[in-house]
């Protein structure tokens, strides 16, 4: 029953996607090639079937193991070793998540260090070190918003020193590096822990995602200052791989993003959890539904998904910038409805406020949030206005919210700004932005931008319920 629920949920938003594109076909807009669109038709099939078994597998293996490991290390007496777990995780996971891959990908550069390796490297070492201190924040009971202060204090001061370049790098780095992987498992262990910790409050339960992927974007600024100006451009290609090439390249990324966390659980259950049997082979069979419906996923997008953004972008050049600001509009609210940490995301928030915030309720807000986000993006593009407006007035404004809501809101808020720019933002909407005809250095900075206005919505709904309470709280006392 569960299996069909997610089903129809995954079926409907990629149908919409879908419609949007064959309305494009239908009014001229983009002209029938059998070569992007079959594949399209084919992606969106695997998409809708990749995207329901990776939900499903889940249930039954990273939201299980983080919980159990989460109540673990919270037992420990020393917080030192949920500290090193943390960077060891951090690192390993970052490395191996299939969106950072490809956004590194996407990079070239003259530099001759700017490397492939090399940004891996800083990416994961950056997302390990804030993975520590978001662990360090839960034990310590350290609020989220004196946090979040200072460290997008810390970004904004690198970021007015470091090569222009690295703007939209660094910002793309830390919206991709919490992605399918890190943000169950992120979400399910600092609920784990928090559930064994006396004193740990409602909001204590997030607010992990949103200081893990600040890590990659002050690692990117801090490589800038160290090597200064360096030329940096983008590849997108339109070019569609056998169906047969994608499953078996996807297979293999997939395979990497999953191992570090299957041995993790196998090393623990063995010295630490030590689960029954019957369960330790129940969550071994989730993750192996998990990594099919990734597998089929990952392909949908990149197979069918990718090529046809490029073309799209392409197609919208002759048609006016408002036509192209509208189709982003769209296309930016139906993304939240097919990225599967954005449902996961929604069904946690939902526990854990004991359905004080609906998942149909996060959905709208972060729908409008990531429509937003794309026309500023295309804007950005068409208009060539500068990305400091976009992050400075935004996270100015985020951070200030962040002082006049409910803390809970705080929590919810950062962490879906972490989660919004996931596969489908850098294997979608990216390549529309560069079918556009935006050169690299505009292109990106993109997949940050869709990680900020979620966030301004969700402290705005966090604004807005606390008006309505006050005005209810005061009614009730008859003043």
């Amino acid at each position: 029953m569960n299996f069909l629920k997610k089903l129809g949920q995954t079926s409907l938003a990629t149908a919409s996607i879908v419609a949007v594109v064959c309305l494009l076909l239908a009014f001229g807009v983009v002209e029938f090639r059998a070569e992007v669109f079959v594949p399209f038709f084919i992606g969106a099939i695997f998409l809708i079937f990749g995207q329901t078994g990776f939900l499903v597998g889940i249930d039954y293996s990273i939201l299980e193991i983080g919980k159990d490991i989460g109540n673990h290390l919270s037992k420990k007496k020393s917080v030192w070793l949920p500290i090193l777990f943390g960077f060891v995780f951090g690192f390993v996971t970052t490395i191996a998540e299939p969106d950072v891959q490809v956004l590194v990908g996407q990079f070239t550069g003259t530099n001759a260090f700017l490397s492939t390796w090399l940004l891996l490297s800083i990416f994961g070492i950056g997302a390990g070190l804030f993975f520590s201190f978001a662990l360090f924040r839960i034990f310590k009971k350290i609020p989220l918003k004196y946090c979040l202060l200072a460290i997008y204090g810390l970004i904004f001061v690198l970021a007015a020193f470091a090569p222009s370049e690295y703007l939209g790098m660094s910002f793309d780095a830390g919206g991709v590096s919490t992605g399918l992987v890190t943000v169950p498992f992120l979400l399910s262990l600092a609920i784990g822990i928090c559930s064994v910790r006396g004193g740990a409050s409602k909001e204590d339960n997030f607010g992990a995602v949103a200081i893990v992927s600040t890590g990659p974007i002050i690692a990117t600024l801090v490589l800038g200052l160290i090597l200064g100006p360096t030329e940096v451009t983008g590849s997108a290609s339109s070019e569609v791989l056998a169906l047969g090439e994608s499953l078996l390249s996807n297979m293999q990324d997939v395979a990497i993003a999953l191992a570090p966390l299957i041995v993790l659980f196998i090393i623990m259950q063995f010295t630490m959890l030590k689960l029954p049997v019957r369960e330790f082979f129940r969550i071994l069979v989730g993750f192996v539904i998990s990594f099919v419906g990734m597998v089929l996923f990952m392909t949908g997008v990149f197979y069918g998904f990718s090529p046809m953004g490029q073309y799209v972008g392409e197609s919208l050049q002759g048609f006016g910038n408002w036509l192209a600001i509208l189709v982003g509009l769209i296309l930016g609210f139906l993304i939240v409805f097919t990225e599967p940490s954005i449902m996961v995301l929604s069904e946690q928030v939902e526990d854990v406020t004991s359905k004080l915030l609906r998942k149909k309720v996060i959905y709208v807000v972060l729908g409008i949030g990531i429509a937003i986000s794309v026309v500023f993006g295309f804007l950005h593009i068409l208009f060539n206005i500068s990305l400091w407006w976009f992050f400075g007035v935004l996270y100015f404004l985020c951070i200030l919210l962040s002082f006049f809501i409910d803390p809970i809101f705080v929590s919810i808020a950062f962490d879906s700004g972490g989660i919004a720019s996931g596969t489908m933002t850098v294997a979608f909407l990216l390549p529309i932005f560069m079918g556009l005809g935006g050169e690299a250095l505009n292109a990106f900075g993109i997949s940050g931008l869709v990680a900020t206005v979620p966030i301004l919505t969700v402290e705005i709904l966090g604004l807005v319920y606390k008006i309505m309470s006050n005005r209810a709280r005061r009614k009730k006392s008859g003043k």
